[in-house]
């Protein structure tokens, strides 16, 4: 750690930056120089703050001045030591570390739980309209064909009145025959 805090002091003071922009993975984050007394110091306490891989050393402008790369082992790992207890503190890590992971897979689970469930819920209300449907055009079937049936029988009585003039017409020699009275004639 004195070492790689030793390379950070250097790098700060022959580069002398105006800001200071830390990565880490996907993490970057920005870091202003102040301007007072001590002021390497409080940069490298701030770089310190949070775990990082690279520091870019940038001008007023934002161009880069130089790099610096953390080839430091990682503090957790510094913080193991060595002896007896290494392997339960290691174990301890894998253990807060494979819960974590765990947590994430649930938390994602639930999630795709209930979007599989909303998507089900869609689909069954989705069959009932067609169901309902497929009802209503059953029931307006039936109806179109009572329909064709009643005109039908309407069409025979409309033939029936055309032809009432003339049926009224043979009705008296229809009466005259039934009585035998045009025989008589």
């Amino acid at each position: 750690m004195a070492d790689i805090n030793a390379k950070l002091l250097s790098s700060l003071k022959r580069h002398a930056p105006s800001k200071v922009r830390v990565v880490c993975g996907d993490d970057t984050r920005e870091i202003a120089v102040p301007q007072r007394r001590r002021k390497w110091s409080s940069v490298i306490s701030a770089i310190e703050a949070r775990p990082w891989a690279q520091c870019e050393l940038l001008d007023k402008s934002g161009a880069v001045l130089g790099y610096i790369e953390n080839d430091a082992a990682p503090a957790e790992l510094e913080e193991l030591g060595g002896g007896a207890g290494r392997d339960e503190r290691i174990a301890a890590i894998l253990l807060r570390v494979m819960r974590e992971a765990w947590s994430f897979r649930n938390e994602e689970t639930a999630h795709l739980m209930q979007a599989q469930g909303a998507v089900v819920r869609e689909l069954t209300s989705a069959m009932n309209g067609l169901a309902k449907l497929y009802q209503a055009q059953v029931e307006a079937a039936t109806d179109v064909a009572s329909l064709q049936a009643q005109a039908e029988n309407g069409g025979q009585l409309k033939e029936l009145l055309e032809a009432a003039p003339q049926i009224l017409q043979i009705l008296p020699h229809l009466r005259k025959m039934l009585n035998g009275t045009v025989a008589k004639e």
